[in-house]
């Protein structure tokens, strides 16, 4: 899952990842600016379907926003399937509002109600610690957060510290087993990839 892509970021990593396939929406009216794209190794995966929400009372409107809120905020809802057969399951990737707790408790109740009983991964930016009311609602709506406790922070600003705030997360439906999941502080060629640190897990869906 992928945060604030812009459409040519998208084209660009999809360039340079021809293994890969990307869906999802910009959060704009017309469908552009940012989005919450998803990516999956083609090959291995079949995409059964993708559409992308908005938060609000108006949900399957582009441009929908929350009260308040300073943009649109979205969730990319895709629907995945092992090639060759396997259950289907679901990944939502999402990025709720940076200023107002109340718009983030309300996205996380509205995205509870978009999903299904089957296997589903959520993932994303929520402005939320793991201790925070909005994870208290993912969980209370019966996901779990993959990501240890202790997990160093993931929001650093550009600076390479791991003292900030984890407001990244993978949260699973209780059909997965964590094998492992941790924030990923390397550096490739000594430089860091974005203003957050990565997020990572090892998710296995029994048969």
């Amino acid at each position: 899952g992928l945060q604030e892509v812009f459409g040519f970021q998208a084209r660009w990593l999809q360039d340079q990842s021809p293994g890969y396939g990307f869906t999802g929406s910009g959060r704009s009216p017309r469908h552009w600016g940012e989005r919450c794209s998803v990516a999956f190794r083609r090959g291995d995966l079949t995409l059964v379907s993708s559409e992308t929400r908005w938060y609000g009372a108006t949900p399957t409107k582009p441009g929908t926003k929350l009260p308040d809120a300073s943009f649109p905020r979205i969730a990319t809802i895709v629907r995945l399937r092992q090639t060759g057969g396997g259950p289907q399951f679901t990944v939502v990737n999402t990025h709720l509002d940076e200023h107002h707790n109340a718009n983030r408790v309300a996205a996380a109740e509205q995205l509870l109600t978009w999903l299904d009983d089957g296997p589903t991964v959520v993932v994303g930016d929520l402005n939320a610690v793991p201790d925070s009311p909005v994870v208290a609602a993912l969980v209370a709506g019966g996901l779990t957060d993959a990501v240890p406790a202790d997990a160093p922070g993931t929001n650093h600003a550009f600076t390479g510290s791991t003292e900030g705030r984890r407001i990244d997360h993978i949260l699973v439906s209780h059909h997965w087993t964590v094998d492992g999941a941790h924030v990923d502080i390397t550096r490739p060629g000594g430089r860091r990839p974005s203003d957050h640190w990565p997020v990572t897990a090892d998710l296995v869906l029994p048969a």
